[in-house]
């Protein structure tokens, strides 16, 4: 079953860089104990299941230790000092063919340590995608170009709040969303989920693993091959964001969005468009046109443009990570 053994975790990258910034220095060589509980969401004790301790750096992560879970659900790990600083301990509880994760232990403040948790979640098989899914934040970046429109997205799922999905088959999908109209090269990016459980049919994409109460995030990149951007939103969308790269002699037209003020710690000057709320069914669309001037500019325009986005994509994500 795809993605039945998928692990959920954190966005280690960012994890890792954060805790490279702590300076609290723990003497080295002391073990220090662990002592955590697994459980479901309504509290209740998950005894007899595997957890895993892990340490994660910059470079790697390796598996520290192991061990199974008593009838009240306990568990406790040693541990040591790490090998490599701004390294972070986790621990996570197979459950239902799911791995669940705690949260980060710096190992160079690992704070309290004698009430660890695990949530774990009991699990729904489903043959079709699930309609009633919420969209949290969608987050568009759009980089005209001489041919077309180059679109970064970033798609916050929303999960059951007391379930996990699974595929009932290799060829379920647990989620799909319809992307722009025409859209083609579709390729995950980085810092969503992993590519194998994303699929590409007939304008929509769609996710085959588990998705957990705590929601998933799809990351993609695709071109479209004309001057207008066109979306229909099947799913109830909380916050949509769509930057649109400037290019010289550029001019909108937009519906279903407002445009909105860019923050300061936007380095690039976009134009921004938002909106809220937005139910199922709901359009957006924004047509690029471009007047062009000295034909020996349009490369550069296609250069610079191509560049900030880039630049645009990555302060929405630090954006959407402090969320």
């Amino acid at each position: 079953m795809i993605g039945a053994l998928r692990s959920h975790l954190p966005d280690l990258p960012a994890v890792c860089a954060a805790a490279t910034l702590m300076l609290v220095w723990v003497t080295p060589g002391v073990a220090q104990e662990l002592q955590g509980r697994v459980a479901l969401a309504d509290s209740l004790p998950v005894g007899g299941v595997r957890v895993e301790l892990h340490s994660f750096s910059e470079t790697a992560g390796v598996l520290v230790d192991s061990t199974i879970t008593d009838p009240s659900g306990q568990f406790e790990f040693a541990l040591g000092a790490a090998e490599e600083p701004g390294a972070v301990f986790l621990a996570g509880a197979r459950y239902g063919g799911v791995l669940y994760w705690g949260p980060p232990i710096h190992a160079t403040n690992p704070g309290d340590l004698s009430d660890y948790a695990v949530a774990v979640f009991d699990t729904a098989l489903v043959s079709g995608a699930v309609e009633s899914l919420r969209t949290s934040i969608r987050h568009i970046v759009i980089t005209p170009g001489v041919a077309g429109l180059q679109v970064d997205e970033i798609i916050d799922v929303q999960g059951m709040p007391d379930r996990t999905l699974l595929p009932a088959g290799d060829s379920v999908f647990v989620w799909t969303a319809a992307l722009a109209g025409s859209a083609h090269g579709v390729v995950p990016a980085q810092g969503g989920v992993a590519q194998e459980d994303l699929a590409v049919r007939e304008g929509i994409i769609g996710f085959a693993g588990a998705l957990p109460p705590s929601g998933i995030r799809v990351a993609l990149q695709y071109v479209v091959p004309s001057t207008e951007f066109a979306l229909r939103l099947d799913h109830p969308t909380q916050r949509l964001e769509l930057l649109v790269m400037p290019r010289a002699g550029m001019e909108l037209r937009v519906d279903g969005l407002t445009e909105a003020s860019v923050g300061s710690d936007m380095a690039v000057p976009v134009r921004r468009f938002t909106a809220a709320d937005l139910p199922k069914g709901a359009t957006v669309s924004i047509r690029v046109e471009i007047e062009e001037r000295e034909g020996g500019r349009v490369w550069v325009w296609l250069l610079v443009s191509l560049a900030l986005g880039a630049a645009a994509l990555l302060s929405v994500r630090l954006t959407a990570n402090r969320s």
